[in-house]
């Protein structure tokens, strides 16, 4: 994993996939607080500001599911196969690899939104959350981010097809997850949206963060266990 990893890391666009989930967190933060009458600001509304940063899951998705993708498409994900390396080791070590890096944008993206937030509340004069609420928020969207970076590398995969993953990625994520959960209470706590919102912190009359943590994980799992035995059955071009 780490060698892939380090081939990750060489290339321009996990840079610009980390710049751009600091951008959007930072402007999510800025949008929600706003830059005046900020000692009016409930104390709840700036914990919330520290949840901005879980727009990076969105990011790490489609970043994971564009590279992993494109890495099969162009032939590469059939290089690592020279020599006899067993297929469902070198899925392991994709997956692995873009869940580190998915984490990576989701540091930047929790680090963006709590300064912005401890920036805008202090000089404004508002109350300001505690550790414990920037803490959780972290390590939620880190969380959050890094399976949301297993799911898009499993997407690209299983579709063999960075356009494919990326587009089968955002239909689920901003149409399908959205409709379903307007039709069932279960689904809007339980589904992608809801389990994100949980782990992050970012929503309403959701389930605990763990247990919103553990379904994501299993819904991670349970995808990328689909792409491994799709890769070790079929061929590779």
């Amino acid at each position: 994993m780490r060698t892939e990893l380090a081939a990750l890391r060489s290339v321009p666009a996990l840079r610009r996939a980390i710049a751009l989930a600091i951008a959007f967190s930072g402007f999510l933060a800025i949008s929600f607080l706003g830059v005046r009458d900020l000692e009016n600001t409930a104390v709840e509304d700036a914990r919330s500001a520290l949840s901005s940063g879980a727009v990076a899951g969105f990011v790490a998705v489609v970043y994971a599911a564009a590279t992993a993708g494109g890495e099969v498409a162009r032939g590469g994900f059939a290089l690592a196969l020279l020599g006899g390396a067993d297929r469902r080791r070198v899925t392991a070590d994709r997956l692995g690899a873009h869940a580190a890096a998915g984490a990576m944008l989701g540091v930047g993206a929790a680090v963006m939104a709590a300064v912005l937030t401890f920036a805008l509340m202090g000089f404004g004069g508002g109350p300001l959350p505690g550790a414990g609420d920037v803490l959780a928020r972290g390590v939620g969207t880190v969380a959050y981010t890094a399976l949301m970076g297993v799911l898009g590398a499993a997407l690209g995969l299983a579709l063999r097809s960075p356009a494919a993953a990326v587009i089968t990625a955002l239909v689920v994520l901003l149409a399908l997850d959205p409709l379903f959960s307007g039709f069932s209470v279960e689904i809007a706590r339980w589904g992608l949206g809801g389990t994100a919102g949980a782990l992050t912190g970012s929503g309403d009359d959701l389930p605990p963060a763990w247990a919103g943590g553990l379904v994501l994980l299993g819904y991670a799992g349970a995808l990328g266990a689909l792409a491994t035995a799709l890769t070790a059955r079929r061929d590779v071009p």
